[in-house]
């Protein structure tokens, strides 16, 4: 059986900062190492999502 999570971009974001936020304590590195998380997954996309997203 497959779980499946609704969520959108903003709580994906909040999460991924959260996370860099503890793990480095700062908020200046958590917002980039968000920054970058967040391009790379983008970057990731299938052709196809890219497409439809422009």
């Amino acid at each position: 059986m497959t779980q499946t999570i609704d969520t959108n971009l903003g709580d994906l974001i909040s999460k991924f900062y959260e996370h860099f936020l503890a793990a480095y304590g700062d908020e200046e590195l958590a917002s980039v190492a968000t920054a970058a998380v967040i391009n790379d997954l983008i970057g990731q996309a299938p052709a196809k999502s890219r497409e439809a997203a422009a």
